[in-house]
């Protein structure tokens, strides 16, 4: 399958590779809808824009900051709220739909316990599925910021195909009190699996990638990251996202994308299931739980069914 961003995604990725240097960006204006308007709006002279996304980004740090700041356990930040602070020129510039955490399972109950006791409303599946592992995330709300809890990159982690790394929570990058970013070469890792599960690609992800893949280069953890890609067995999705963004200059070594070529058919037969939604996530869960999962399965969508609510989008309020 060939990918091929959009030419401001392009002229972005270029620019940041670069350096980011101001007036560096050589691209066409992005549409006022774009992904990257908010990155881009210094260079362009959008004061109001690049105000309104720093303004976003101070409102929901301060929001869930008190929380952080009563944990108990350390968390991880994933995706956009690390990449934000840690690779962007400003952390307004990596716009954000929610905030992604990722908690050890051992500790969820006690960090969703610490958010429902800062006044945040939460919102699950329902104790049971969740402490049984058979879903892996918990959300939680406040004033208008969505956090969600995962305790497995995969919501159904039955159907992941692989192991994720056994390094995932080393090495980890001081944040903020209590809060962690991952090691370079797997912030890397979580950014492409969550690439490869949707069936649109955010033109902010390839501007995620490129900088990673930058910062993988500095530190010398191809090896690492090529080791745990492995391990997924789903390589070669991982390998055209690489292979795109070695395109757009990131420094990919044709080395890593080369040990990627690994097929696993079975696994990225999953994968396609899993991009086409329309509730056959949910049956392919099913198909993968064994033994008391399995039952505990059925007698939660018992009782889901007998209180009308939906498996993965029940509510309770906190």
């Amino acid at each position: 399958m060939t990918i091929i961003p959009d030419p401001v995604t392009r002229a972005a990725c270029h620019w940041l590779l670069t350096g980011a240097e101001p007036g560096g960006y050589e691209g066409p204006d992005p549409a006022p809808s774009h992904d990257l308007t908010s990155l881009l709006s210094k260079e362009r002279g959008d004061r109001d824009t690049r105000l309104a996304a720093s303004a976003g980004w101070f409102h929901l740090e301060q929001t869930l900051k008190p929380v952080l700041n009563n944990l108990e356990h350390q968390v991880w930040a994933i995706k956009g709220f690390d990449l934000a602070r840690s690779i962007y020129p400003f952390p307004g510039g990596r716009p954000m739909s929610d905030v992604d955490l990722l908690v050890k399972p051992e500790h969820q109950r006690s960090v969703a316990g610490t958010f429902k006791k800062m006044g945040w409303q939460i919102l699950d599946s329902g104790d049971g599925i969740m402490s049984s592992g058979i879903v892996s995330e918990t959300k939680a709300m406040k004033n208008g910021v969505m956090a969600e809890l995962h305790t497995h990159i995969f919501y159904f982690p039955a159907t992941f195909p692989g192991r994720l790394p056994r390094d995932l929570t080393q090495n980890g990058r001081p944040l903020e009190p209590n809060l962690l970013g991952l090691a370079w070469h797997n912030a890397l890792l979580i950014v492409i699996l969550h690439m490869i599960t949707n069936a649109v690609i955010r033109p902010v992800w390839w501007a995620d990638v490129c900088l990673l893949a930058k910062k993988i280069e500095e530190q010398g953890t191809w090896k690492e990251f090529t080791r745990n890609a492995l391990h997924t067995r789903l390589s070669n999705p991982m390998k055209e996202i690489l292979t795109t963004a070695a395109a757009l200059g990131a420094p990919v070594p044709k080395r890593v994308t080369d040990l990627l070529s690994e097929r696993n058919d079975q696994a990225e037969a999953l994968l396609t299931a899993i991009k086409a939604r329309r509730g056959l996530p949910t049956l392919l869960n099913l198909k993968h739980l064994t033994g008391w999962k399995r039952v505990s399965w059925f007698q939660a969508m018992l009782w889901l069914a007998l209180t009308r609510q939906s498996p993965l989008r029940g509510v309770r309020k906190g």
